[in-house]
């Protein structure tokens, strides 16, 4: 899972970053700041426990400062977009919902914020299009089917009028096709609404909040600042420091959960005697694809899985065990994973 994310200056990007990746290294990528962080798992920990790998490996989250987005030019509304890649599984979109002055002393609503960052999406979306409506243009006739050129203009005009394109309703094939130029409006989307201290509950976020909804957007709340002070205490302090402040989870946990969501991931597992580890996968996938995300010798290979539901291998004690008492089943390339299962992948060389 890989996270973007995107913000004006001022809005508290980089400061959601070093909470979310925590002390973990984070190296520069095209003026990009990239950190991977493993994401702790109570069931991956039981299942070392009761099987005794060498090690374990949790599944992780990559989260990807991009550079904060300016103006083109003076007073211009126009945002440059050059640093922000579609090279992402989703945005985080940081809204400054703290304060009622921008940095310049001008009055201003948070969610003139969130219509500035949709609009830069919306018209870096534009270019792409009309690039590529032009190459078509000037390209071989047989690419211009009139299925594909209707698709572009479409969506060159959904963008002209100044809509995202998650707006529009595309089918599946239309869906695949428009995946390969990776548009940043149709990309999954999360508004995060970084609030003040005395504000926990975002009451400042509210026309934030409405707007991420009228786009069919989920939002997240937080006060980056005060999670920033959270994340360099001890663990043992950081659960009172919680409930002090009435927070039912620390900001990485809520934001990585939200995250799941919007992508609708599961995690599921493996383990060897080498290794025990825990990876991500799309809900609805089957365990051939699943045994591809492990390893592409296991996907061609695949003969059967064997599964065994985390809850079963907590009952069992162990893998051996479950399958004495019937509790490990035996599936074929179709079955559709579960959170939580454990697969054993059986495959041919």
């Amino acid at each position: 899972m890989k996270i973007g994310l995107v913000g004006l200056p001022g809005s508290g990007k980089t400061t959601c970053f070093r909470v979310l990746s925590g002390r973990h290294h984070a190296d520069t990528h095209h003026g990009s700041t990239v950190a991977t962080v493993p994401l702790p798992d109570s069931r991956l920990d039981e299942i070392a426990r009761l099987e005794k790998p060498r090690t374990h490996t949790y599944a992780d989250v990559t989260f990807v400062d991009f550079e904060a987005l300016r103006a083109n030019r003076p007073g211009g509304k126009e945002l440059a977009l050059h640093t922000v890649s579609g090279d992402v599984d989703a945005f985080a979109l940081i809204v400054q919902c703290f304060g009622s002055v921008d940095r310049e002393g001008n009055p201003f609503d948070p969610a003139d914020d969130l219509d500035t960052l949709m609009l830069a999406m919306v018209l870096s979306d534009l270019a792409i299009i009309e690039k590529h409506l032009e190459s078509l243009n000037k390209g071989p006739r047989a690419e211009r089917t009139p299925q594909r050129m209707d698709l572009m203009h479409r969506c060159r005009d959904q963008l002209s009028a100044g809509k995202p394109l998650r707006q529009s309703r595309f089918t599946s094939e239309e869906r695949r096709y428009l995946s390969g130029f990776r548009p940043l409006s149709l990309m999954p989307i999360l508004v995060v609404c970084n609030v003040a201290e005395d504000d926990l509950k975002g009451a400042k976020a509210s026309s934030t909040v409405k707007g991420a909804s009228a786009l069919g957007l989920p939002h997240l709340v937080l006060c980056a600042e005060l999670e920033e002070e959270l994340s360099q205490l001890p663990a043992d302090e950081q659960q009172a420091f919680l409930e002090d402040y009435g927070l039912e989870a620390a900001a990485r946990d809520r934001f990585v959960q939200a995250c799941f969501a919007l992508l609708d991931l599961l995690v599921f597992y493996t383990v060897n005697q080498a290794e025990a580890r825990g990876w991500t996968l799309r809900r609805g996938s089957t365990a051939y694809e699943a045994a591809g995300r492990v390893h592409s010798d296991l996907q061609a290979g695949f003969v059967r899985a064997e599964i065994t539901p985390f809850g079963a291998l907590a009952e069992g004690g162990s893998l051996h065990a479950c399958k004495e008492k019937g509790f490990t089943r035996v599936e074929g390339k179709d079955y559709v994973v579960q959170d939580g299962d454990v697969l054993q992948v059986r495959f041919s060389r």
